[in-house]
This record gives structure tokens, C-alpha cells and sequence, in this order.
């Protein structure tokens, strides 16, 4: 299965920079270094990426690496690393050297490039990005380790994978003890097993006690709870699913 590199370059145009120039960047340095490293590139307006707030975080994550152009600081490239660097997930950072940058990340090396583009200069800095790739792949993160250097958390040596993903739009709702229909109307089954909530899919539909029947929209199978986005008549919820929360719809005939 191909590898995915997300890149985060400048959301706009930023002032002192040429028309398309970011795209330039995109096409004469990007995505050659990521064809070196062997992986896909892959960014913000794709035809197949969800570019909803929550689509473009779950891609940032998903990822199996992400690329952040620092160039004129971007907020958008600054907001992807902060993600990736809290889930200790590989990320590798780049900007021009006419830009200062604000933050400070010692721990990482910043790969730099000539903004002119000169085509004296795009070749090595093709092979220099490709290599810090191609090295950042092969490094293997341990989980949590920025929540453990900072005592937040005891230190874990082998952990499969992050157990929490960041949701910048509404906090996921747990599992909640009362009900708010009662009583069950008579189409409902029994609760959801969590081998069944396991295997549940995009377009599959149940009812969950606090809002009704809802189908569902997203769901991310990839961590501890699964997330997911469901539709219900009152609105959209993001929800983590708890087998005592949902139940199975009777079909009748």
C-alpha cells in the first residue's frame, strides 16, 4: 500500500511572494523529494480529500508522514506540525531562507530551500529533502513520548498507537447514564455489542438514546474509542461509540 505524505504549504498568496509561487514550490522541489522517499504527496484541494475542518485534521493525522512549509510562518503549516509533534507522528519541516522563523523547534532541523528556485540549487535540495523523508520514515516514534518527558504520564516503552485525536470543532461526547427518550420506541433491538460497533461502516444507521435514529457519516476505526459523525434529524454529533449508548434498529415487515 502506497505511503501518503500530506504537505501544508501557505494557505495564500503572503506578501513579498510571486503569484503561484508556492505552487512552483509544490511542483520543482515538493513532489520530486517525495517521489525520491517513495511516498505520494498529496495536499489541501485534492479531489478526493475532505477540506472540512475535521476532514483536513483527520488527514494530518492519517497521514504516514506530513510536510510542513514554515516559509512566511504560516499559521497553517505551525497548526499541522503542533498536531503531529503532540502525537509524536513523523513530520518533517522546511521553509525558504529568507524567512525568519518565529517558532522555536530545537529538537527538529529545518530542511531550507533558495525561494528563487534557481535550477542550480532545486536539484540538491531535492536530494536533501528526499533524504530527511526518507530518514524520518524509517524513525520509529514512541507514542506519548512528549506527554511523558513532560511527567504528564508515566513513561510507556511499547505503545501500538495514540489514543486520543484532536477535535478543533466540538469536544467528542462519552458515554452518558440517563437517556433523554424513554421509553425506547418498540423499533429498537438490543444494544450494540462492540464486536458489532467494530464493524460498523459509512451508511450504516442505529439508535442512540440520547438523539434517535442517526446514520452514520465518518467513523475512524484507527484509535482507542471510535469516533465518529453521525446524522441525526435534530443535527450532526460527533460521538465516541459506547455499546450502552446505541442500539440495533428492528426492520419491520
Amino acid at each position: 500500500m502506497e505511503k501518503k505524505c500530506f504537505i501544508i504549504l501557505p494557505g495564500s498568496e503572503p506578501e513579498g511572494y510571486a503569484k503561484g509561487h508556492f505552487g512552483r514550490v509544490y511542483q520543482y522541489i515538493l513532489v520530486p523529494a517525495c517521489r525520491m522517499a517513495g511516498v505520494t504527496p498529496i495536499q489541501v484541494g485534492e479531489p478526493t480529500m475532505n477540506e472540512s475542518p475535521l476532514g483536513i485534521v483527520q488527514t494530518m493525522i492519517e497521514s504516514d508522514i506530513v510536510l510542513c512549509d514554515l516559509s512566511s510562518n504560516d499559521p497553517h503549516a505551525l497548526y499541522g506540525f503542533a498536531i503531529r509533534h503532540a502525537l509524536n507522528l513523523p513530520v518533517v519541516l522546511i521553509k525558504d531562507i529568507k524567512t525568519n522563523a518565529t517558532a522555536n523547534i530545537p529538537e527538529f532541523e529545518i530542511v531550507e530551500y533558495d525561494e528563487s528556485l534557481r535550477i542550480d540549487t532545486v536539484q540538491t535540495e531535492v536530494e536533501v529533502l528526499g533524504e530527511a523523508l526518507k530518514k524520518t520514515l524509517a524513525t520509529k516514534p514512541v507514542a506519548y513520548e512528549l506527554l511523558n518527558r513532560l511527567n504528564i504520564s508515566s513513561a510507556q516503552s511499547e505503545v501500538p498507537a495514540p489514543e486520543f485525536v484532536p477535535i478543533p470543532l466540538e469536544e467528542p461526547e462519552k458515554k452518558s447514564h440517563l437517556p433523554f427518550i424513554s421509553p425506547l420506541p418498540d423499533y429498537v433491538g438490543e444494544p450494540l455489542t462492540q464486536p458489532q460497533i467494530d464493524k460498523l461502516k459509512v451508511g450504516d444507521s442505529f439508535f442512540h438514546m440520547n438523539y434517535g435514529m442517526g446514520e452514520i457519516l465518518t467513523i475512524n476505526h484507527k484509535t482507542k474509542d471510535i469516533l465518529a459523525k453521525i446524522q441525526f434529524e435534530s443535527g450532526s454529533k460527533l460521538l465516541v461509540l459506547v455499546p450502552s449508548d446505541i442500539f440495533r434498529k428492528i426492520e419491520k415487515h
